[in-house]
């Protein structure tokens, strides 16, 4: 058998073991639920009142960097839209969505899947910390300059998982994939350097999932952002709807 052939064979058998495993194996519903059963604001920002003794404010340093799997390269995930609530998007509406996350790799993936900040504290020291975060994103393609993509503010729940917390992770096996039920309101993430503009456009959706850490020491709290994408080309975002954005309907005032 010529190298060649041998190559087509692994191929085909790579592709019909996906699919036999190309299966939807998880729904969630990521809306907000109503403000009167959410978690408190002060157990959501624990470093608001965690501050240390003999500390009047504390120094705040930022780390980065990108984390990859053991053979460097990244996963091979592909975001799709499955349902919109309407395709005729108001400024300044929330919409709702389901998003599609599949494994398109050949390896196993793990996704964050609890949708409990408290999970990002759950059995750690409460001076270092670390966890991962995840959200699907989505944006406008920006009229001005087509490379470039709007960021729409989301208002779904993220993600979030631990390895101190037992099932906060979700393993996805290659051709699997899940849905999930989001929220995200047709306006600009930076209001101060982007704006939407009326008219067809463009909708695209991506997955965002990052290492998060907190270490403190002595009066200074250090934050770690290690997202597994690149910081400045997103490898899995999609093209998912061509939409219309209208300006609100004027209210007419009542008569005097």
């Amino acid at each position: 058998m010529t190298v060649r052939v041998l190559q087509a064979a692994i191929f085909l058998l790579l592709g019909f073991a996906m699919m036999v495993r190309a299966q939807q194996v998880a729904f969630k519903s990521l809306l907000r639920p109503p403000a009167a059963v959410t978690v408190t604001p002060s157990t959501q920002n624990p470093e608001k009142s965690d501050q240390a003794n003999g500390c009047a404010k504390r120094g705040v340093g930022f780390a980065d960097g990108v984390t990859l799997d053991e053979d460097k390269k990244p996963r091979k995930l592909e975001v799709a839209l499955d349902e919109i609530s309407a395709t005729k998007l108001t400024l300044g509406s929330e919409i709702t969505a389901i998003a599609k996350l599949q494994n398109m790799g050949t390896k196993s993936v793990q996704i964050p899947w609890s949708t409990d900040f408290r999970t990002t504290i759950y059995g750690q020291q409460t001076d270092e910390r670390s966890w991962e975060f995840a959200e699907f994103q989505m944006s406008i393609r920006d009229k001005r300059n087509p490379d470039y993509y709007d960021r729409l503010v989301t208002t779904s729940q993220p993600l979030y998982a631990s390895r101190f917390v037992p099932g906060s992770y979700l393993t996805l096996k290659p051709g699997e994939w899940i849905t999930a039920r989001i929220s995200f309101r047709i306006a600009v993430q930076n209001p101060a350097f982007e704006e939407l503009s009326v008219g067809t456009n463009t909708l695209a959706m991506e997955w965002f999932q990052t290492v998060r850490t907190r270490r403190v020491k002595d009066c200074g709290v250090m934050l770690g952002y290690f997202p597994y994408d690149d910081f400045y080309r997103s490898i899995n975002r999609r093209e998912v709807a061509e939409v219309k954005i209208e300006n609100p309907i004027a209210t007419p005032k009542p008569a005097t």
